[in-house]
């Protein structure tokens, strides 16, 4: 099969969103203020979470953005990229300014990033409706050919089981992996792992896996961020 295809989103995946009191306390892997019964307590450990290290204000036309991501993943999620072990594709309603603002602040090479357009930044045509369209179109145009490859798209708010289900409806010849990070933390160290190893060999996978880390299988709204 073809090098895996991995489309991921920004906010809530890269881009996390912590409670403001744990920021203030350290951030993310200083649980130790935290009483033994607190809900917030496993989420934010470190064995669970990456440290978000990561701290700017992504300046951009339509306002100023405070970010927080994980240096560690990023490099490692580019590293994938630069090594040609998959097509890696922003998916992301940041698309406007992933180029220009997101690639230079994440130290990500723009030539080996790919900036997928799926809606229009004027019109806001697609923009509820393009990531999963996008994706369902890529299944298609796998299902096609001679070399088809592996797909990986990653979003918090838009890989949920219903999403999940019209990927299979689609019949992929190559595995979908669609993986839900928790907003609060991004993507964690456990659903990292998955991606990596779905990368290295996706021949165990099934037809489409749909990973939680929340587990709470619904479709989630009011996202923070752009």
């Amino acid at each position: 099969m073809g090098v895996p295809v991995v489309y991921t989103d920004f906010d809530g995946v890269l881009n996390a969103f912590p409670d403001d009191k744990v920021l203030r306390r350290g951030g993310v892997g200083h649980t130790g203020w935290m009483k033994a019964d607190d809900p917030r307590k496993p989420l934010y450990d470190a064995a669970r979470a990456f440290r978000l290290d990561g701290n700017r204000q992504a300046r951009t036309p339509v306002g100023r953005f405070r970010i927080h991501w994980s240096t560690e993943l990023a490099s490692a999620m580019h590293a994938l990229a630069v090594s040609g072990r998959v097509e890696l594709d922003w998916l992301s309603t940041w698309q406007p300014y992933c180029v220009n603002t997101l690639d230079p602040m994440l130290g990500w090479d723009p030539s080996v990033v790919h900036n997928t357009v799926w809606y229009d930044p004027v019109t806001m045509e697609r923009r509820l409706t393009g990531k999963l369209s996008t994706v369902l179109s890529r299944v298609r145009v796998e299902r096609e050919s001679d070399d088809p490859s592996p797909i990986v798209w990653i979003d918090d708010e838009e890989c949920h089981d219903a999403a999940a289900e019209e990927v299979g409806a689609e019949r992929p010849v190559a595995p979908v992996l669609t993986v839900r990070p928790d907003m609060h933390i991004g993507i964690s160290r456990r659903q990292w792992g998955i991606i990596e190893r779905f990368v290295d060999d996706w021949s165990g996978f099934p037809p489409v896996t749909f990973d939680d880390e929340d587990g709470s299988h619904a479709v989630r709204g009011g996202h923070v961020g752009l």
